[in-house]
């Protein structure tokens, strides 16, 4: 949801904090039905069938953020993942997170920033940094699990910490302490 918020009106946030998010329906679908979770079904209801139906896979497309992001360039977003999501049943696989800042540091022109499609890859299917990762410089001593990788481009970060489908609110909260409204929105 907050990145469903960050792209349908972003000029009336400040920033955004999205942890662990759903980007892609089609996707997360397909994980669903793989696993054996309920997930794929609710979705069938609220869209009106399986992604291969063609006016389902609109409904799909239209209520993900994914394809959506560009419209919230310039805002800064701070997208948390954790590595290990994914590796269970009703999780959400870390390449949500992945793909979505690299659609975001394509939107705010930082599209060398965006991982490779070959570091997206292994990082959701081992669940570790490919070697030879370079991550930004950070320090955050006090969250709640250790941070692993990060980068930014332009206003939007990208952090992998060790854990799964869970969110560190201190640590979001003390991002968003940091942000600034724009002048509009004081």
């Amino acid at each position: 949801m907050a990145l469903t918020m960050a792209h349908s009106a972003p000029s009336m946030w400040a920033a955004v904090s999205a942890w662990v998010p759903i980007t892609d329906l089609a996707s997360w679908h397909a994980f669903s039905r793989s696993k054996g979770s309920r997930y794929h079904r609710m979705l069938e209801g609220v869209c009106g069938g399986v992604p291969e139906d063609p006016a389902a896979d609109l409904e799909y497309r239209r209520r993900s953020p994914l394809f959506h992001l560009s419209s919230a360039a310039g805002l800064p977003i701070d997208i948390q993942a954790g590595i290990n999501d994914g590796h269970g049943s009703a999780q959400v696989p870390v390449d949500h997170s992945l793909r979505a800042f690299n659609e975001l540091a394509a939107a705010n022109g930082a599209k060398e920033k965006a991982l490779t499609s070959a570091e997206v890859e292994f990082i959701t299917r081992e669940a570790r940094l490919p070697p030879g990762l370079k991550s930004d410089p950070f320090d955050e001593p006090s969250r709640l699990h250790e941070v692993l990788f990060r980068r930014t481009a332009g206003p939007v970060r990208l952090t992998l910490f060790e854990g799964a489908h869970e969110t560190d609110f201190s640590a979001a909260m003390r991002w968003l302490e940091t942000q600034r409204p724009p002048p509009a929105l004081e």
